[in-house]
């Protein structure tokens, strides 16, 4: 694939004193050409970093409540009925709901637009908004007056649904039936007290969607948007073209045509109120939805979560246990990234306003509010107060995105360029996603490391020195199990390429029985070889599986100077005198490198997140901020056995060293019932596939 993000300089070389002077490209230099910057690099900005749910959404709420002019909010979906502050209560609500905060500020004169990703078919499948993709039979539907918006509220729902289940419990027999009827739908039986809470939640969410939809919350907008199959059909057929070493299926191609997603989770708040003086933004990879609401600690059952549901009670029962399942919804991790002011605000803005523009306005005066969006896109006036001068603590920042309709990847070549010069040190690089499903990627991370090394090579010799005295480069990958079996493959081919697939059992073994059946081995019903003729064909995934070229350990040491390490995150709890284990649900979108760059944002290292899907991320250098943060994970994530950890040649060494032994410690202690040390365990999924989704 052609480098069309590389600036070209020229080094001049101290041959004497055989030194040179060079810049480092950690971003996208051409993306920021003078006169025609699609991707300006802007050098005053402030940056704060939440880790999870819990801190990132009081945040959010604070400023929600001091808006005073605009709240432009934009995401994958909406929980009406979600609290981002939550009291010790067990019951919803345990705080002011999002719901309540939007119509508040809308009440104070804040112009707030929600925009929303909406397809028939994909929300449906996603439930992403909740009283309007399900939840969609509320239970007091007789009894509430959807243009009466002013009354909307989560404590209004509540008492309301306390006072029919009181009048079910008094009211003659035949309309007692009726009630219930009402309140189970007819098909749940008789409810409890208990219940109450959570059907009260189902009501205030679809009235609240009720009445925004129709444009009955003051000063409140909503608009939903899609992609559409012209737009994602070109990005395709390029991956395609660069990368035919990982082709898409037509299996995936489908998916990726008819349930491509706006997946972008922006926050800007005042951006123009008082001249930009107050403006603040968010830019991350949490959700406006309950689930991805979770404490650091991530405990196993936390009554602030919500009560699970039908997947939480399963997983045990998946994990072939006999046990009754989880209470609650499952821990979640994530990251969000505030801007306070600075330029970086101003392509947050207009990523936004570009995204409204488009968009479908619903409710009244929706026309009226599509010319005022055209016209601000175009227009794109800038604040004074974002224009100040860089001051001491600003960092350096670019707003990159996946933007099909804009055919804009610039999420793909920061993620590139910044891999280029990782290997190019001799430090570490640390990734945290939710889907590892990108085999470009990991070529590209072998490829450029490759080169380095053959650099190396060349000037061992005049230098006296030799392979061994080359300083390795430590590569750490912390992912979920893959979300759906489908997704096996496309985890595995990425691991492969990095010789870290071993943790794939299911998948290797079906691997393994395809190409032995196709030498003419057989199985008996055990699964045992007998021998035999065969003559089978590998289907697409085997042979692509086949293909690869996977390094061992030795390889990886010797001939790339590199030790990689793969791990997942479990959490543990005494319960009833046993102990449990639960994972903890990696939704993270997170690169940082060497202490000193990172990038963070909506983009998941997948085929979608860098060719289909909107995404928008942040890249920022700025080593004080980077380093606090990496030294806060690695701490919480080992339970404190890196604590002291350099990052120097020999501090990261014995730091890869701890992290693996604890890995294996934490899976003997997992395996004979035992209390873990923090969450580390060695990656494993015993699930094949032969169906390919990335």
């Amino acid at each position: 694939m052609a480098d069309e993000i590389k600036r070209k300089e020229e080094t001049h070389i101290n041959e004497v004193q055989r030194t040179a002077t060079s810049t480092v490209q950690w971003f996208a230099e051409l993306r920021n050409k003078a006169g025609e910057a699609t991707h300006p690099i802007t050098h005053n900005n402030r940056l704060q970093m939440f880790i999870c749910g819990e801190d990132s959404f009081a945040d959010i709420a604070k400023e929600i409540k001091k808006a005073q002019e605009s709240i432009d909010l934009c995401c994958w979906g909406f929980d009406p009925g979600m609290e981002l502050v939550r009291d010790s209560g067990a019951t919803w609500p345990r705080g002011e709901t999002y719901g309540d905060l939007l119509i508040d500020a809308g009440r104070r004169g804040v112009k707030v637009r929600l925009l929303i990703w909406y397809d028939v078919l994909g929300s449906n499948l996603a439930l992403n908004m909740p009283g309007y993709t399900h939840g969609t039979y509320p239970w007091c539907y007789r009894e509430q007056s959807y243009s009466a918006a002013k009354e909307i509220s989560a404590v209004r729902s509540l008492r309301t649904l306390n006072k029919l289940f009181r009048r079910q419990l008094t009211w003659q027999e035949k309309e007692k039936e009726r009630i219930v009827s009402i309140l189970s739908r007819g098909n749940r039986g008789p409810i409890g007290e208990a219940d109450i809470p959570m059907l009260a939640r189902e009501e205030y969410c679809f009235i609240w969607y009720k009445a925004a939809m129709a444009g009955q919350l003051e000063n409140i907008q909503i608009a939903t948007r899609l992609i559409k199959k012209k737009d994602v059909a070109p990005p395709v057929n390029k991956h395609d073209r660069d990368f035919p070493d990982s082709a898409v299926s037509w299996i995936e191609r489908e998916g990726l045509y008819h349930v491509a997603t706006h997946h972008q989770k922006p926050i800007v708040i005042d951006f123009a109120y008082n001249e930009g003086r107050k403006a603040v933004g968010y830019v991350m990879g949490l959700n406006s939805v309950t689930d991805y609401w979770d404490t650091g600690e991530h405990l196993m059952e936390d009554p602030k979560r919500e009560r699970g549901g039908k997947r939480e009670a399963e997983e045990c029962v998946q994990e072939k246990k006999k046990d009754p399942g989880f209470q609650t919804l499952k821990p979640y991790r994530d990251y969000a990234c505030r801007l306070d002011g600075g330029g970086a605000l101003v392509a947050v803005h207009r990523n936004f306003v570009s995204a409204w523009a488009r968009a479908t306005v619903l409710g009244k005066g929706a026309e009226k509010e599509m010319a005022i969006a055209e016209r601000e896109n175009r227009e794109g006036g800038v604040p004074p107060a974002l224009k100040r001068a860089p001051q001491p603590g600003d960092c350096s920042v670019q707003i990159v995105r996946t933007q099909p309709q804009e055919q804009d990847f610039s999420i793909k070549e920061v993620y590139f360029q910044a891999t280029d010069i990782a290997t190019m040190a001799a430090g570490y690089l640390y990734i945290e996603t939710q889907y590892f499903q990108y085999e470009a990627w990991s070529r590209r991370l072998m490829d450029s490391r490759e080169r380095v090394v053959k650099r190396w090579k060349l000037g061992c010799a005049k230098a006296g020195k030799c392979m061994e005295d080359m300083p390795v480069m430590h590569v750490f990958i912390v992912i979920p199990v893959p979300e759906r079996q489908q997704m096996v493959p496309r985890t595995y081919d990425a691991l492969a390429v990095l010789g870290q697939h071993e943790g794939m059992t299911g998948q290797q073994q079906m691997i393994d029985n395809v190409n032995n059946t196709a030498a003419g081995v057989q199985y008996d019903a055990m699964g045992n070889a007998t021998g035999g003729n065969g003559d089978k064909e590998l289907d697409d995934v085997v042979r692509h599986a086949n293909e690869i070229d996977k390094p061992t350990i030795e390889t990886l040491r010797d001939k790339f100077r590199m030790k990689i390490s793969v791990a997942m995150l479990n959490t543990c709890a005494s319960q009833n005198g046993r102990w449990r284990y639960r994972e903890i649900y990696i939704h993270s979108k997170l690169m940082l490198v060497d202490d000193t760059f990172m990038t963070i944002g909506s983009a998941n290292l997948n085929l979608r997140s860098m060719n289909v899907d909107s995404e928008i991320n942040l890249a920022t250098v700025n080593p004080e901020a980077v380093k606090r943060l990496r030294t806060e994970i690695w701490n919480k994530i080992s339970g404190e056995v890196t604590k002291d950890a350099q990052m120097t040649h020999a501090g990261l060494e014995d730091c890869h060293s701890t992290w693996t032994f604890l890995m294996r410690v934490n899976k003997a202690a997992k395996k004979d019932g035992l209390p873990m040390m923090g969450f580390l365990l060695p990656l494993s999924d015993d699930r094949p596939s032969n169906i390919r989704l990335g």
